[in-house]
């Protein structure tokens, strides 16, 4: 799954140029190419490194702004099957799931801006 998701912030960077423009320019180049696809794009980009995943309902969380996690871009995607996802993405677009069940408890939540 890992690889899959480290190939899946190549690609979106890869294609982030005038998108990124487009979409305002967070400091993450991945999440602006992100914001500048379809909803049906958006879910099939950040489910493509997870096994048996068919992504439906993106939704950007946001991005970190102070920290040490400065510039990572959050988002949350359900697959059809029922599980969601909270993914991040890095400055450098490398691309992090993680299984809403498991934040569950942690102060971290799936589908919440902040």
């Amino acid at each position: 799954m890992r690889r899959g998701m480290l190939l899946l912030g190549a690609l979106i960077a890869a294609g982030s140029g005038l998108a990124a423009m487009a979409a305002g320019g967070s400091g993450n180049s991945a999440n602006d190419s992100l914001l500048a696809m379809s909803p049906d794009q958006q879910a099939k980009m950040l489910t493509k490194g997870i096994k048996g995943c068919a992504g439906t309902s993106p939704f950007p969380m946001g991005v970190t702004t102070t920290g040490k996690a400065k510039g990572y871009a959050y988002w949350s995607v359900r697959c059809k099957d029922g599980r969601s996802f909270a993914i991040q993405i890095a400055p450098d677009s490398r691309a992090t799931p993680a299984d809403c069940r498991a934040l569950e408890g942690t102060g971290k939540e799936c589908f919440k801006k902040f």
